[in-house]
């Protein structure tokens, strides 16, 4: 049997939810912290944070989605979320991308980030912006495109965020965590 390299909904919210969510995310961005890309790797999205808890009910089908995903994929032994949990927001306008990179802790003597999750809340299709993973080789992940889509997958897997052409690329990143692998 083949490991699964991502798992992913499309369509998880329409337009109208993308939108009220959106609104919830920007009037809660209120977390001082600093972003910290992979070390090596160009980011120049726009990145804003958030608790969880302030938006955690407007996401619950995402939230639910993720843990589906971890059961069904992956089987990661994983920390429960929490209200103070930090997810990402991330804006990427033309011209913007994040080069190759993993999703790691690698400093922690307790945890290890197991699972990326990420929330497509793009109000409008975009040009570029594409979601590559290395599996082997490199795979789009063409579903992830589709406002309102969610994609879950392996956080030690290489990935990219292509180059921006046009639009606006709007997503919410959270990462689940478990004990250190062994």
């Amino acid at each position: 049997m083949r490991e699964a390299t991502y798992s992913y909904v499309k369509n998880l919210f329409n337009i109208e939810q993308i939108k009220e969510i959106n609104i919830n995310i920007k009037i809660n961005l209120n977390v001082n912290a600093e972003d910290a890309p992979a070390i090596s790797a160009k980011k120049t999205s726009d990145v804003k944070f958030l608790k969880l808890g302030t938006i955690q009910r407007h996401i619950f089908p995402f939230i639910d989605y993720c843990q589906t995903a971890n059961i069904s994929s992956f089987g990661f032994d994983l920390h429960q979320l929490t209200s103070q949990k930090i997810l990402n927001y991330n804006s990427y306008e033309p011209g913007s991308e994040y080069t190759w990179h993993i999703d790691a802790t690698p400093k922690s003597p307790i945890k290890d980030i197991k699972l990326t999750c990420l929330l497509n809340l793009s109000e409008e299709k975009y040009e570029g912006g594409e979601l590559i993973l290395f599996k082997g080789e490199e795979v789009l992940c063409k579903e992830f495109n589709e406002p309102g889509s969610a994609v879950v997958f392996p956080s030690f897997t290489n990935h990219k965020v292509n180059k921006l052409i046009s639009g606006t690329r709007s997503t919410l990143a959270l990462w689940m965590s478990g004990p250190k692998f062994r």
